[in-house]
């Protein structure tokens, strides 16, 4: 775990909730100097804190409106390690993740319809590998996309 002060934590939530700032903006918030800003970020870009820049897209905005977590049982001929690459192709699943439990897989999943879901669901099932699935169709988002916020310095 990279060691961070209380100007790096600034710093850093600064960017997630908007990395269009300046760092001069950035450094009236925290009380530095822009170039003092823009070398804390290179620091914490070097040091793998920051590992990309981006733009929040809203899915509904795009056409993505359905929401959609499929968790997947392995077959016992198969691991989670073998699905992976299998599953990477599949533009609509955003994320895959291993996880414990009474499933191996987790996916987040985003479509335009129930009936994309639907035809998702049904190509997901002839990976060779997937043993069964289970979806979960999300109605409302409370929040998600939270900045990450380091834990302080004891």
């Amino acid at each position: 775990m990279v060691q961070l002060d209380s100007i790096d934590r600034q710093i850093l939530l600064e960017l997630q909730q908007d990395s269009k700032q300046t760092y001069a903006e950035i450094g009236e918030k925290v009380g530095l100097a822009a170039a003092t800003v823009h070398a804390r970020a290179k620091s914490l870009e070097k040091r793998g804190v920051i590992g990309r820049y981006g733009a929040y897209v809203d899915a509904r905005a795009v056409g993505l409106p359905v929401l959609a977590f499929v968790s997947i049982v392995v077959d016992n001929g198969s691991s989670c390690t073998d699905l992976g690459p299998l599953l990477e192709p599949f533009p609509e699943i955003e994320a895959c993740h291993s996880v414990a439990g009474d499933v191996d897989l987790l996916l987040q999943v985003r479509v335009a319809t129930p009936e994309a879901l639907e035809h998702l669901l049904y190509r997901i099932k002839q990976v060779k590998g997937v043993a069964r699935t289970r979806s979960s169709v999300v109605l409302t988002t409370r929040f998600e996309e939270r900045p990450k916020v380091p834990p302080a310095l004891e």
